[in-house]
């Protein structure tokens, strides 16, 4: 029998080894290779369709109009891109649709059906508020008082992500739309005019800043990488591959100890041959490299089926993704140097653990090998205890078997951690719309945010507030400066320690503590993203509130920092729903919007947490399955006896195979708090990206489901694996037992 033959039998006998180690290998593989073709994906279509497209570098409002002659002058004077643009909400059909006037140079709208823009009653819908409500190439919408011919179907680039304002983070791609209409019908209309800008010359960026600050009184200033219209996508990329590069580790320490256990127990299985083979000539390198080719099969046949299965995984996971974008027409780019990477680690990894269990295990000499040295221990545990025998079996059979009962306990520890980590999710969004949700307008039902900063004394009701973004000095990232009279209606507007707020000091909200890494007395430093000008200030006090990242001051500490007099305000948050004319507004917006978007959030996420469970399934059956069949292999001679002793195969079953009631408990013990461990890593990792804190609840329920997930799949393997106890040959098992 030559060692290659030997390779080929072994797989036979081992082929739940094979099939667990494979599949585990292949999951990886494809979750991996999925993730980061998605981002992959992403980055290739909308990079150079920005880039074709001439997306802004940023959109900012001033106080005054600036003239197409004075426009000019700037270009030519700061090296840039700057285009007026015009646009005005309306209500259609209990949706809300913005209208844009055409662009010429910058933020270039593209038509994926139908044509462009011709006539002055033409107008370009996007594609997906199109198709959700209904609208086609050739159908007249009566908007505005006038009747406009849809011509085509389309995206405009500063909206890839549908948010009707920046405060969301859920595309509302039927309820919210764009249409792009002519100049002169959008003159006609009217609305809010704001400017788009493209640097040259990145250098000259602050000049130019400052320079329209100085002239033309800008209010408000957005970066590129601050429109999540333009920029969620990219973040959504990012996250998934940090995500999937975390899970994917995890699986692999499962095949690892898998290997590594079944490796030693066929050496020693085999210890006799093993010297027979070092007595005829055989090194022990040679023999390293042969048991080596156990371990890598999984690899390879790991590799072999992730390719088959990675490809139509990331078809479905870019559909996936994109689906949240403005309909574009994209190519799945699979990241081939990371595929090979992928393909190359298992047999590198798994190569090098087999090496070394090998040396390990293959330090007997000839001599104690040939006499049976590896022979099956055997355990005197409770020997004269008057427990039953059953127990006494099965602690001595864990006991024994130490490396098979750790691979055992780590593969339901690494279930329990993917099947609680989904869970866990699952209740921080539960705890995020029942207890965070309510305090996201500090109390208020409705927000109001007018397009310039109003000095009428708010006839309208409601607490008239300062509410303008800032950058944080130590990261870019971006906060919200509120300002606030000292008589208001927040609900629990007070710090943590209880005090009421006042009016003459400087507090910030939990989220944006934890996100700057902030203490009631620290300094925090940020800066005007209009004027650039710095500011910095002692942090008197943290608000509890984990959902915006906020400074709260007084109106005039505000007003100071903002040089606007002390009797203005830009939003107005209410608990009433308020009658304020819709030509003054930006944005309108109630807690039920915000309340719906986190849903969406939820609903969406959650198709990644049911994956997760699935996955913690599968990896409880595979690895149960595998147990099983080698303590049936093992006991084969216990099995014999047992059925000639006459015990039904309802109890040989339960005999032979219920060891693993001992240690499933012990590796879900061990998962749950890795699961929530694992689960708070990525809550941190959240928040310093989103600014948005959410709370990790432990839950009995959610760990009782867990149970109850480990518990079926368990139970389910052990119902696969219990068809293998009738395979087992009675006269072949007591044949060897005589030899």
């Amino acid at each position: 029998m030559t060692l290659q033959k030997k390779i080929a039998r072994s797989v036979g006998k081992n082929l739940s080894f094979y099939l667990t180690g494979s599949i585990l290998t292949a999951i990886t593989i494809m979750l991996l290779v999925g993730a980061f073709a998605v981002s992959h994906s992403i980055y290739e279509c909308f990079t150079p369709y920005f880039d074709e497209t001439r997306v802004e570098d940023a959109s900012f409002v001033t106080m005054t109009e600036i003239p197409e002659e004075e426009r000019e002058v700037l270009e030519k004077a700061y090296d840039v891109t700057l285009e007026r643009q015009q646009y005005t909400d309306l209500d259609y059909d209990g949706t809300r649709l913005r209208l844009f006037a055409a662009t010429e140079k910058l933020d270039l709208y593209t038509v994926s059906e139908g044509r462009k823009i011709e006539a002055a009653d033409d107008i370009v819908v996007t594609y997906r508020y199109a198709k959700a409500n209904h609208i086609a190439v050739g159908d007249t919408l009566h908007l505005a008082g006038r009747d406009f011919q849809v011509c085509g179907l389309g995206m405009k680039p500063d909206y890839a992500i549908m948010l009707y304002d920046l405060s969301e983070s859920a595309a509302d791609k039927e309820g919210f739309g764009i249409g792009i209409i002519g100049k002169d019908a959008m003159e006609s209309l009217g609305g809010t005019v704001f400017y788009s800008v493209r640097y040259k010359d990145q250098s000259l960026e602050k000049d130019f800043r400052k320079t329209v600050y100085e002239k033309y009184q800008t209010i408000e200033y957005l970066e590129r990488s601050a429109n999540s219209r333009i920029s969620l996508m990219y973040r959504e990329a990012d996250n998934l591959s940090a995500e999937f590069s975390l899970y994917c580790p995890i699986i692999m320490i499962v095949v690892i100890a898998v290997i590594a256990m079944v490796l030693a127990r066929t050496v020693r299985r085999e210890g006799k041959t093993i010297g027979t083979l070092m007595a005829l000539g055989y090194r022990k390198s040679e023999l390293i490299r042969h048991y080596m080719a156990y371990g890598m099969i999984p690899a390879v046949a790991g590799d072999i089926l992730g390719v088959l299965f990675c490809i139509p995984f990331s078809r479905m996971f870019c559909g996936f993704f994109f689906g949240d974008a403005e309909y574009i027409a994209y190519e799945v780019k699979i990241p081939w140097g990371l595929l090979a990477v992928a393909l190359l680690l298992p047999l590198v990894v798994y190569g090098l653990v087999s090496y070394l269990v090998l040396c390990g295990v293959l330090k007997v000499e000839i001599i104690p090998l040939l006499k049976g040295i590896h022979q099956e221990k055997t355990s005197r545990i409770l020997n004269g205890s008057q427990a039953k025998l059953g127990v006494i079996y099965n602690i001595r059979t864990v006991c024994v078997n130490r490396f098979r009962s750790i691979t055992l306990v780590i593969g339901i520890a690494v279930a329990t951690l993917c099947i609680v980590l989904g869970g866990a999710f699952q209740d921080a969004y539960a705890d995020l719309l029942e207890n965070k949700v309510p305090y996201a307008m500090l109390g208020g039902q409705y927000e109001y945010g007018f397009n310039t900063y109003q000095s009428d004394g708010n006839p309208y009701g409601g607490d008239a507030v300062f509410d303008v973004s800032f950058g944080a000095k130590a990261d870019d990232s971006r906060f919200n400066l509120i300002g606030f009279d000292d008589e208001n209606q927040f609900a629990d507007l007070c710090s943590e320690d209880g005090e009421p707020l006042s009016g003459k000091k400087y507090y910030m909200t939990s989220a944006a503590a934890a996100r700057y890494g902030i203490a009631a007395g620290d300094t925090f430093c940020f800066y005007n993203t209009v004027t650039l000008e710095e500011t910095e200030v002692v942090i008197d006090g943290i608000v509890k509130n984990d959902i915006l990242s906020l400074v709260l001051t007084g109106k005039e500490n505000a007003a100071a920092i903002l040089e606007r007099p002390a009797d203005e305000y830009n939003v107005i948050i209410s608990r009433e729903k308020l009658a304020i004319p819709g030509e003054l507004l930006k944005k309108s917006s109630s807690l039920q919007d915000y309340r719906d978007m986190v849903e969406h959030l939820s609903s969406t996420a959650g198709i990644v947490l049911k994956l997760l469970k699935v996955l913690g399934v599968c990896i409880c059956i595979l690895i149960v399955v595998m147990i099983c069949g080698m303590i049936t292999e093992e006991s084969s001679r216990n099995i014999s006896m047992l059925e000639i002793l006459g015990y039904r195969d309802r109890e040989v079953r339960s005999f032979v195979l219920s060891s693993g009631h001992l240690l499933v408990p012990v590796g879900f013990v061990i998962g749950v708090p890795l699961g929530y461990l694992t689960a708070y890593s990525m809550v941190l990792a959240s928040a310093q990206s989103s600014g948005m804190r959410m709370s990790l609840p432990v839950r009995a329920e959610t760990i009782l489901a867990a149970f109850v997930f480990v518990l079926v799949a368990y139970i389910l393997a052990l119902a696969l694996s219990g068809r293998k106890i009738h395979r087992v040959d009675m006269a072949e098992s007591l044949k060897n037992v005589e030899e």
